[in-house]
């Protein structure tokens, strides 16, 4: 049904309510399906064959793909978006290593994040990657790249695309989207070669914010898809956490919204496990620490303390600040970065990963 222009999302719901297979469509006929909310043009063209033909093709081409199309009554359908209101027929499904009975967290963001941002979204996606959560998010620029990229470090992420899982968008992020295949999925309700039109992307955050326990909100501005994606996992009944930021950014007026809403104020991975269902909290195991100073040099050390998450700092301050050669501060930088410890960001300047 998905496949027939027109037809809505509700008036699908309301005919599978009278059928428990949608190849028993016929025995309903036009005038039923036109009693149903369907358009009498749209009514025709699902009794056609040439729906059945256009079946055939998607289905080939996904299976092509490698990919499974599931649908509402598959128990690979994530099961928190059962639960949600106008959950999607089916799911267009590519990945090798994705569980959909994980616990799921989304973490979404600006997309001309800061690198205050981009430090946050990976700390956090990567803590709780690895305590065990799945990380889902958007595929976009900025804040969604970050959040893929920690959680891949440590674990297990999920893309929820707002185009067909056969068109990556942004282009950039295509061997994003391969290596996300390899460690988790990229899915869609898109049919395949959907691009990314304006109204797919809420309906991509109305499925984030549905298939994941709680949503952590990095850096978000007034008008923001974002905020969109936080309204509707409060919608669902589901956790809002937000990261605070810097009181005069523009990205920190979303999330400091939000706590005043109420929302989760989230200075850590543990603020957000904390907030979670206790079934859901004895499953995910603590973190790690991975960013211990014990194998630093003493000059690795003394640069780090000059460092900050918050701020980038120029290659050349950092040089007198240091007061050593300028080839003990370019060595010392490659030992921080070497140890994950650090960023480069454009500028030739360089903050903690947080």
């Amino acid at each position: 049904m998905v496949l027939a222009p027109g037809l809505s999302l509700r008036s699908c719901h309301r005919i599978l309510d009278r059928v428990d297979d949608p190849r028993s469509l016929p025995t309903l006929g036009q005038r039923e399906l036109v009693g149903l909310g369907v358009d009498a043009a749209v009514a025709a063209d699902l009794l056609s064959p040439a729906v059945d033909r256009r079946v055939d093709e998607e289905w080939d081409r996904a299976k092509g793909l490698g990919a499974a199309v599931v649908d509402i009554r598959d128990p690979r359908y994530p099961p928190l978006l059962l639960e949600t209101y106008d959950p999607p027929l089916v799911l267009y499904i590519r990945g090798r290593a994705w569980d959909p009975a994980r616990p799921h967290v989304a973490v979404v963001g600006a997309r001309r994040a800061s690198g205050y941002g981009i430090n946050c979204a990976e700390r956090f996606a990567a803590d709780l990657a690895a305590r065990g959560a799945v990380i889902a998010s958007g595929l976009a620029r900025g804040v969604d790249t970050a959040a893929h990229g920690g959680a891949l470090s440590r674990g297990r992420t999920v893309a929820v695309l707002g185009t067909g899982i056969d068109r990556v968008y942004p282009p950039e992020n295509a061997k994003l989207a391969d290596a996300i295949i390899a460690n988790g999925a990229i899915l869609s309700e898109f049919p395949l070669g959907a691009p990314p039109l304006p109204d797919h992307f809420p309906r991509r955050n109305r499925i984030l914010a549905g298939m994941t326990l709680g949503t952590v909100v990095v850096e978000a501005a007034q008008r923001s898809g974002s905020l969109i994606t936080a309204r509707m996992a409060m919608e669902a009944n589901r956790e809002v956490f937000a990261v605070p930021g810097p009181v005069f950014s523009a990205g920190s007026y979303g999330p400091h919204l939000l706590i005043r809403q109420g929302a989760c104020l989230a200075a850590r991975s543990d603020d957000i496990v904390d907030e979670l269902p206790e079934p859901v909290r004895r499953e995910l195991s603590p973190v790690r620490d991975a960013g211990s100073e014990e194998a630093l040099s003493p000059t690795g050390k003394r640069l780090r303390g000059l460092l900050s998450a918050s701020e980038a700092m120029p290659i050349d301050i950092l040089i007198v600040r240091l007061g050593a050669p300028a080839s003990d501060a370019y060595a010392a930088l490659l030992e921080l970065e070497l140890a994950g410890l650090i960023r480069a960001v454009p500028g030739d300047r360089y903050m903690l990963k947080g």
